[in-house]
């Protein structure tokens, strides 16, 4: 028989459609059959079986699923004690000052304060110099807020000034860079870039180590920018340098962000989410401060005394957080860790004739061991800065901040107890 005739029979006894790559299978079994009597062609069964055991056979053979898994698998390249990490696109040299002269102008609230001292104790050892002279200086940076829409108006309208100070540069100097930090940096984002040209740098609040790198790609007529949020940056290794050498008080930040997410603020997107200092770099820049003659400092925290320090993995119990009566969070409960009172009581043993205050607390994390201690201890001063929000239960409840009349006419209801006296 042909050899096309025995496709054609394999093919109508299978009912399958025609199929050319089948039929070319068939087709050449049968052309190798071609030599025998046209009676010794296979049956269309025999054919049948041939085919699939040939199929049965080249797939058992073929590639498998580890095949694949290992071709897509990353090549690891030879190891050579030739090769040498290629060389970063800033160099050291890039990275330093060069006695260039930084004006710092700060906006805002005290930790905006702490950060022009901790931005500037970064750029100092970087080989930058200050200056408080307008007219002087090679960088401006201005540490903005964005609390309000009036705060970062004063901004734009400053950035106008600038402007102009700018275009007035002489060509024999260095060309004149104008940074935009904090909070405003944060939010706006390169909404400030495309809008002020004349702005080089932004830098958020938990970029201020990456200033010399940013303000090195500046110089090289770039714009820069660093506006992402940490989970874990607290500058804890930076001791702030004082911006005014005769002053008799500090900020200490003890820690930053905030959890809180009331439904009116902008601080846990500016600011990122809460994260504390360890015990011993606080008490370390205490003693310090307490060292150079410093008669006062100031706690800070967007929510201060909801501080827990984490660091230490025998504090990191299960011991859940005891809120103030009345008041909820709007984030799971936390657990474990050095909380306030006993950062307070630390701070207050380290020099008794140094006054102690802290800023901005939340009701809801006023257990009675911080009431206690403030009435026990003679240099923490008798001073609360706390927000005494609306009496209304609907309004609190709009702004989330987990609290509500308690059945006694105000947010803010436990007794303060100063001196023997209840306030």
């Amino acid at each position: 028989m042909h050899p096309l005739q025995c496709i054609l029979r394999v093919q109508r006894s299978l009912r399958w459609e025609p199929l050319t790559s089948v039929s070319w299978l068939l087709f050449k079994i049968c052309k190798a059959h071609s030599t025998l009597p046209s009676t010794a062609c296979p049956s269309p069964g025999q054919q049948e079986d041939g085919v699939r055991k040939d199929f049965s056979s080249r797939l058992a053979t073929g590639p498998t699923f580890q095949h694949f898994l290992r071709a897509s698998a990353p090549q690891e390249k030879p190891s050579s004690p030739e090769a040498e990490d290629p060389p970063h696109y800033l160099t050291v040299d890039a990275l330093l000052g060069r006695q260039r002269k930084v004006y710092l102008e700060t906006y805002g609230c005290q930790m905006n304060v702490n950060d022009t001292e901790i931005a500037w104790s970064i750029l100092q050892k970087s080989g930058y110099l200050r200056t408080s002279n307008l007219q002087e200086a090679d960088v401006i940076l201005l540490v903005t807020c964005s609390i309000r829409e009036k705060a970062e108006q004063t901004i734009w309208n400053r950035l106008h000034q600038l402007k102009a100070l700018k275009m007035k540069r002489s060509r024999s100097r260095v060309p004149l860079r104008i940074g935009i930090l904090g909070c405003m940096a944060e939010r706006l984002k390169e909404e400030i870039l495309n809008r002020e040209k004349m702005v080089d740098l932004l830098a958020g609040p938990d970029a201020y180590r990456d200033l010399p790198r940013l303000l090195a790609v500046a110089e090289s007529g770039q714009q820069a920018a660093n506006v992402l949020l940490s989970l874990e940056e607290t500058y804890a290794d930076v001791m702030p340098v004082q911006t005014s050498p005769s002053a008799t008080s500090a900020f200490v930040s003890i820690m930053r962000g905030c959890d809180n997410m009331c439904s009116y603020c902008i601080v846990p997107f500016t600011r990122g989410r809460e994260r504390s200092r360890p015990v011993a770099s606080i008490l370390e820049e205490v003693r310090k401060l307490s060292e150079q003659g410093l008669k006062e400092v100031t706690l800070l925290g967007q929510n201060v005394n909801s501080f827990r320090d984490n660091s230490e993995i025998q504090f990191n119990s299960a011991v859940s957080t005891n809120l103030s009566r009345g008041f909820t969070t709007n984030y799971k409960t936390k657990q474990g860790g050095l909380r306030f009172s006993h950062l307070l009581d630390q701070v207050s043993r380290v020099d008794p004739e140094m006054r102690i205050r802290f800023t901005s607390p939340h009701p809801k994390d006023f257990p009675d061991e911080v009431l206690q201690l403030i009435h026990e201890r003679g240099n923490i001063c008798k001073q609360i800065h706390l927000p005494a929000q609306s009496g209304s239960s609907r309004v609190l409840d709009a702004m989330r901040r987990g609290s509500d009349l308690l059945g006694q006419g105000t947010s803010c209801t436990f007794p303060f107890f100063f001196n023997d006296q209840q306030y």
